[in-house]
């Protein structure tokens, strides 16, 4: 694997040659007393990341990122991990730091201590020797941080981010066999299949009996990439969405077969985690058997560099990476008059009241322009607002540059434009919405939802998708005849499809499903 670590020994060039002489004597240093999170502060470059709590009960700590290295380490790697194992993890774990940052901006921080981002433990005077062994390298894909992922164990074979996070299309994290599994035993988990029926009714799946479940098909790793659901709908789940919904430490991989015996269903697998990128059980053996750090990243992430922060652009070298990456809230200006959206025909939309001064905030990420984006919102905000006979409130649009952006945020695949989750709008990169539906007709609709989403809160998804679609439409919806019959999806249907088609045509059916609703009730709030 090539290592960057170049330049001439002038300027900034000559500081980095000085930090690796200062580590390479901290790390002989060590061999005579233990580490402190002191000792990894001065190979730190002062480069700091903000770590908070989902649950906010343990407020936030800014850590010096080497620090942050060792802590995680000790709540990842393998308890008596050999030093490659830990050295390439720490990498890893950099990297994902890194590339991540700001990944919770929202929430005033930049990674949590979940296995929503990554866990952290009180470091020790092994983790530490691997933090400042590698302090300030990371992987580096077309000369910025790589997005990459690791898990607990592969089972012998790693998957492609693609099949796990649809739209993830990652040349270096494909499909790769690790030939250190073969004497790895099965493990087995057993479910009633009224337990399971229930699970999957919560997540919107409807349906009477679960009569049995069947893998539909596979991933190129062997994996589950999809199962049938006999008696239910949707009678397709995708396996990793299967797998969350069971319980993640029950069913430990999608690398699993299934069989049926009575009322139970009886699973059988290998491996444990999603499989993506670095197997932290498979870099152990590799270890053991002799193999140096850049071999062992090197299995796992073929085609990555690894690189010096010191070396890469002023925003991955910032003394806070927090302050880099973060949104920045640009006021979207007063509403431009449009024209009246049109639905049915038979329909008018019910009067709105005064508009009042509120408007929505853009959070700009990357290359999303404010400048084409303030005058869009604040027309599709106004033109709901008249549509629902609603008042004007605060919504703030999250604009994202890049699909994995998006995805990281809402975890919605690539196929889905927008994410609504109370008063926040998240948006697919500008440039794909043109593509779709239009970036202004993607505004209309997301409001749309926002709006809606708490006069018809507990009602069936539909009504709500239903709702958006319908409102922000600005030609006529041209509804199937009286005798036709059009069956309204399952809550999982719009929430937890397996394609963009399926999405597509899921949308559509609860958009027909919501007019005629709403042609019966003439009061878009009493549609059920």
């Amino acid at each position: 694997m090539k290592r960057t670590l170049t330049g001439p020994r002038t300027g900034r060039g000559v500081a980095i040659v000085v930090a690796a002489f200062l580590v390479s004597f901290a790390i002989r240093a060590a061999s005579q007393a233990d580490l402190t999170d002191a000792d990894l502060d001065r190979a730190n470059n002062g480069r700091t990341i903000a770590i908070g709590s989902l649950s906010g009960d343990r407020g936030l700590a800014r850590l010096a990122l080497e620090t942050y290295v060792a802590r995680v380490l000790a709540g990842e790697a393998e308890p008596n991990a050999p030093d490659a194992e830990l050295e390439a993890l720490a990498i890893a774990i950099r990297t994902y730091a890194t590339f991540n940052a700001g990944r919770h901006a929202r929430d005033g921080f930049d990674l949590c201590d979940t296995t929503h981002c990554q866990v952290m433990r009180t470091a020790t005077a092994a983790t530490r020797r691997a933090a400042l062994a590698t302090a300030g390298q990371v992987l580096t894909w077309r000369g910025a941080p790589a997005e990459i992922f690791y898990s607990a164990n592969c089972g012998g074979r790693s998957e492609s981010a693609s099949a796990v996070w649809p739209g993830a299309d990652l040349p270096y994290l494909k499909v790769v066999k690790d030939d250190v599994h073969e004497d790895d035993l099965p493990w087995r988990y057993t479910i009633a299949l009224r337990d399971v029926q229930a699970l999957l009714a919560q997540k919107g799946f409807a349906g009477d009996h679960l009569k049995d479940i069947r893998i539909a098909s596979h991933t190129e790793s062997g994996r589950v990439a999809a199962l049938r659901l006999s008696g239910l709908e949707p009678d397709l789940i995708a396996g990793d969405q299967f797998r969350l919904l069971v319980g993640a430490r029950d069913l430990k991989s999608t690398a699993f077969n299934v069989e049926k015996h009575g009322d139970r269903l009886e699973f059988s697998g290998r491996g444990y985690g999603h499989g993506v990128g670095m197997c932290v059980v498979g870099a152990g053996r590799r270890a053991r058997r002799g193999e140096n750090v850049r071999e062992i990243l090197a299995q796992y992430y073929p085609g990555l560099a690894v690189t010096s922060l010191d070396v890469l652009p002023p925003r991955f070298r910032t003394d806070s990476l927090t302050t880099t990456n973060a949104a920045r809230p640009v006021p979207v200006p007063a509403p431009v008059a449009v024209p009246q959206p049109r639905g049915t025909a038979a329909l008018t939309p019910p009067a709105a009241p005064p508009a009042t001064s509120a408007r929505p905030t853009v959070a700009i990420r990357g290359a999303a322009s404010a400048a084409d984006l303030q005058p869009l919102a604040a027309r599709a905000q106004d033109a709901m607002a008249r549509a629902l006979g609603l008042a004007v409130t605060p919504l703030t649009i999250d604009a994202h540059d890049t699909v994995e952006s998006f995805r990281q945020a809402t975890g919605k695949p690539w196929w889905v434009s927008a994410s609504v989750n109370g008063a926040i709008v998240d948006l697919a990169p500008l440039a794909l919405l043109t593509q779709r539906e239009g970036v202004e007709m993607t505004l209309r609709n997301a409001m749309a939802q926002a709006m809606v989403a708490a006069e018809l809160s507990g009602r069936p998804e539909w009504v709500r998708v239903g709702a958006g679609r319908y409102f922000s439409r600005q030609t006529p919806l041209m509804l199937p005849g009286p005798g036709t019959r059009v069956k309204c999806p399952a809550d999982a249907e719009l929430t937890l499809a397996i394609s963009a088609v399926a999405q597509r045509e899921a949308e559509s059916r609860a958009e027909t499903c919501f007019a005629r609703a709403y042609a019966a009730t003439k009061n878009w709030r009493d549609v059920r």
